[in-house]
């Protein structure tokens, strides 16, 4: 707080630089400027004590955490470099993994790190032999559908020492069974293992029309996996908060912080009611949280994140475990923001955007690679990517202070709206039913679109100037050519093994886990109940079902697959 002295000498300042603006206001059709965040909050010209007056004393490692998790921060430990990578088999995506190992992508102490993109026929479910998933297999992704498909992945890594996170959305539950059953030939026990779930099908669902589940099924798998992962893999992350997903379709900063509260909101009560206690589980939510362009909205919308779910979990669940205040923060350079004109430019952007996001204190980030509005990141680019990390991490001096910004008039004011226009949009959520609800019925969904036709009017209209795109074009075409993948002969190699991998099987054995899977799911009818599931799926994996098969078992019980444009409650 600020003496009335402090104040006096503030308001006399302030009137000093109104004369100064008075010379502007003389000048020939000037008008002040107005201006406003990504989120709508409009901003002052210049910030003073005044806008920050609130501001208790805080230190970083202190409740609520607006200044960071640690009072040291990357002078002590530097942020994870994770690139999320994958494409074709899992073989050609081994081999991306050892290049971004060798170029120093990685987790604290040097441990080695597998953030796999996954193809879409494995994000859903769909064999790999499937005609529907034809054109589909190794795309954007890898093909990971065995046993022996991470083993060709991982089987020359030392699993406890290394972090396994595949970007799975609603295949989360067989693909951590699998991932257990081959650690088990390992002869390692799941309290072994390390790494993350993404375990956030209906954000994907919602953001994209691709067949899933229903709701009411998703729901069921996301408690159970959180239930199982609690009680045997007390190292793993059990979900991913995705805010990323609601960024890249437009949803401003506020109305990701928003959402992504929500939906945890709903989620811990899912899992209160399956019997967990929130300071077994809540520790152990990781994010993926998207990195815009409004530099400083998204440095303070990062505090204010950390701020406001210590401030839930504490004072709404009671929370008494500090690790269960303290949100860690995944972070992802807006892939949106990228641009196929001009891509060199993306270098800049990337930069701010990394620039951004450490002097928000994140813990881990994965940097977009300048190809990647082009088509698959090549290895050019990606090195780039991880130098950018590199190069701000060694030469910029950034990681010297703990949260350099703290303190500034600017900052902490825009922290405070952003965190006041995130618990309106929370509420609202709450008000109409909550998250869960909300998906359902379609509002989210609908805010969504609404966000993204206004980008694009505005982007069209020149609103909004994307340097290269609407603005500062050029005639020629810098020539920067797309990184390739042979998918004919992804798809024919996968189809190879998948043939032998079932040939290789004892197939009575595969019907009869099947037939428990399905039997489980059958008398899986409350969130309660959260806990039944996972065994009969671990059993499955152990007799060499494929993902697709397990997945498939559960789709049968619960009635099919829905799209999110189409689904009515």
């Amino acid at each position: 707080m600020y003496s009335k002295d402090d104040l006096d000498k503030t308001k006399q300042a302030e009137q000093e630089w109104d004369k100064q603006i008075e010379w502007y206001k003389k000048k020939p059709e000037f008008k002040m400027p107005e201006n406003h965040t990504e989120s709508g909050i409009p901003l002052k010209t210049v910030y003073m004590p005044i806008d920050s007056q609130d501001t208790k004393v805080e230190m970083p490692g202190t409740y609520p955490y607006t200044r960071g998790l640690r009072a040291l921060s990357y002078q002590y430990t530097p942020w994870m470099i994770q690139m999320l990578h994958g494409y074709g088999t899992s073989e050609e995506t081994k081999k991306r993994t050892e290049f971004l190992l060798k170029e120093g992508m990685g987790g604290y102490g040097g441990q080695a790190v597998a953030l796999i993109q996954i193809d879409p026929p494995t994000t859903c479910g769909y064999e790999a032999d499937d005609s529907r998933v034809k054109y589909a297999v190794g795309l954007s992704g890898a093909s990971i559908s065995t046993l022996g498909d991470l083993e060709s992945l991982l089987g020359e890594y030392d699993l406890p020492k290394t972090r396994v996170a595949p970007n799975t959305r609603f295949t989360c539950l067989p693909m951590l069974a699998m991932y257990v059953a081959f650690a088990e030939q390992k002869g390692l026990k799941p309290e072994q293992l390390n790494g993350q779930s993404q375990n956030d099908a209906l954000t994907r669902w919602i953001t994209t029309d691709i067949g899933a589940p229903t709701p009411q099924t998703q729901r069921k798998l996301r408690v159970e996996l959180i239930k199982y992962a609690t009680r045997n893999i007390p190292k793993w992350n059990h979900t991913n908060l995705c805010g990323y997903l609601y960024g890249e379709t437009c949803a401003t900063p506020a109305q990701e912080l928003g959402i992504i509260m929500a939906q945890a909101v709903d989620l811990i009560e899912d899992c209160i009611k399956a019997g967990l206690e929130p300071d077994e589980f809540v520790s152990r939510f990781s994010s993926q949280v998207h990195l815009g362009m409004d530099f400083f909205e998204e440095i303070a919308k990062l505090r204010a994140w950390r701020r406001l779910w210590a401030k839930l979990m504490k004072n709404r669940f009671n929370c008494k475990s500090q690790k269960s205040l303290q949100y860690r923060m995944h972070v992802q350079t807006g892939g949106s923001q990228l641009t196929q004109e001009q891509p060199l430019n993306n270098i800049s952007r990337t930069t701010l955007q990394v620039l951004a996001a450490t002097l928000g204190g994140v813990q881990s980030l994965h940097t977009g690679s300048f190809d990647e509005a082009i088509g698959l990141p090549s290895e050019e680019a990606v090195r780039t990517a991880i130098r950018v990390n590199q190069i701000v991490l060694h030469e910029s001096g950034t990681p010297s202070v703990t949260d350099p910004l703290g303190g500034s008039y600017y900052i902490e004011s825009l922290t405070d709206k952003i965190e006041q226009e995130g618990v309106k949009i929370m509420e609202s959520i709450e008000e109409k039913g909550g998250f869960f609800k909300c998906i359902e019925n379609g509002w989210i969904r609908n805010l969504l679109e609404h966000e993204m036709i206004k980008w694009r009017r505005n982007v069209d209209k020149g609103e909004k100037v994307v340097v290269g795109l609407n603005k500062f074009r050029v005639d020629e075409k810098g020539e920067i050519p797309p990184f390739s993948v042979d998918l004919e002969e992804s798809r024919r190699k996968t189809l190879e093994q998948l043939t032998k991998w079932k040939k290789s099987r004892d197939n009575n054995l595969v019907e009869k886990t099947l037939a428990h899977v399905k039997e489980k799911m059958k008398s899986y009818n409350d969130i309660e109940q959260a806990g039944i599931l996972m065994p009969a799926l671990l059993d499955a994996a152990r007799a060499k079902c494929t993902l697709a098969e397990m997945m498939e078992a559960i789709i049968e019980v619960t009635g099919g697959r829905c799209y999110s444009s189409t689904y009515k409650n």
